[in-house]
């Protein structure tokens, strides 16, 4: 894996979040247009642009300026090459903040990703995402769905 191989890759996880706490669930959708998304915390798997766009509209209170008012941060990530370089495997961690007019800024959630990105016709690109929480603080400005 060359230095801007894992450029190209650290920018797709790092859009992930971006494009979550922005709510563009349309660019959401399309990062995962080839993939399926799992969590530990439902038996749901979303595989696709429009289930994931679909799912991430339904699921994420949005406020006034249009966004879930949550920022991610995304860390410790580790990569793996098995079987010679078309497919990367990176674990990471990750920390929601949120801050609303209810709940003061503050995490909110964290755990670990789990990724599987393949080297496509234009690039890389994601082919699965596992999301573990780990911890979940206060959750009730945040989801339309329940969770614990």
């Amino acid at each position: 894996m060359t230095a801007e191989d894992r450029i190209a890759i650290e920018n797709l996880i790092f859009r992930y979040a971006r494009f979550v706490d922005t709510a563009q669930y349309e660019a959401l959708g399309a990062l995962f247009a080839d993939a399926v998304i799992t969590a530990n915390k439902t038996t749901e798997r979303f595989r696709g642009a429009a289930q994931v766009r679909d799912y991430w509209r339904m699921s994420n209170k949005r406020f006034e300026e249009g966004t879930p008012r949550t920022h991610h941060v995304v860390t410790n990530l580790e990569f793996d090459c098995p079987g010679g370089g078309n497919e990367v495997h990176v674990k990471s961690c990750f920390t929601v903040l949120q801050a609303t007019g209810k709940v003061p800024l503050q995490p909110i959630a964290c755990g670990r990703y789990d990724d599987v990105f393949e080297r496509g016709p234009s690039g890389w690109r994601f082919r699965s995402k596992h999301i573990e929480v780990t911890l979940l603080g206060n959750m009730s400005d945040h989801l339309n769905v329940e969770i614990s």
